[in-house]
């Protein structure tokens, strides 16, 4: 299979093997790969939830409307993003710690921030975390079938009752919730709009 291909194939799959076990380790390698996604100045403004339960499913399949997928995945991400993780100072702290930059680069990178957010205040708020997370999320599904996995996104859920039953911090905006596993039926197939309808090329 070639990577374009890989790409192609990606669907959203509702029917998971309800035995198939994911193990922690597993996990955590998705995530590490997933966080590579891009963000904004790089302030990766992500917090994931991994929800590896059987009961804690079921009671989250009940905010999401019955929808089995949810009790049946080997492990249910819920994707959040998180306002004050666009601190410019903690990262700047961070890349200096790594010796990505130096500490005579600060005032210039921190410079370069401030300039870009006078132009887009609103990447700092609830519409960037909306980009951002999503560039993460659509990673993480990459990544997830790269593993052997598949997954469907879902936003038709409670999220405001997932918050609370999972005692989440106030300041996590839910985003996404992705049930993962093994695939017992393929998703459906790819219908789309022909290209002529989304697309322009300006020479």
């Amino acid at each position: 299979m070639t990577y374009l291909n890989f790409l192609n194939d990606r669907a959203s799959v509702r029917t998971f093997d309800p035995n198939y076990e994911i193990s922690d380790r597993e996990i955590q390698e998705m995530m590490q790969s997933a966080a590579n996604a891009p963000s904004s100045n790089n302030f990766q403004p992500w917090k994931i939830i991994a929800v590896k339960h059987k009961e804690k499913q079921d009671v989250l399949r009940t905010f999401a409307y019955g929808q089995n997928q949810v009790k049946d995945a080997s492990v249910v991400f819920i994707i959040f993003g998180d306002k004050t993780l666009y601190d410019a100072d903690k990262l700047m702290d961070f890349n200096v710690q790594l010796g990505t930059i130096t500490e005579a680069d600060r005032s210039s990178k921190m410079t370069h921030i401030s300039t870009y957010l006078n132009l887009h205040p609103e990447d700092i708020g609830i519409e960037g975390l909306k980009f951002d997370s999503g560039l993460f999320s659509m990673n993480l599904m990459h990544v997830i079938r790269a593993f052997g996995y598949d997954s469907v996104p879902m936003r038709g859920v409670d999220f405001d009752n997932i918050k609370n039953y999972l005692d989440v911090p106030a300041n996590y905006e839910a985003m996404l919730l992705l049930p993962v596993g093994k695939a017992l039926k393929p998703g459906y197939p790819h219908v789309r709009y022909p290209l002529d309808e989304l697309f322009t090329l300006i020479k």
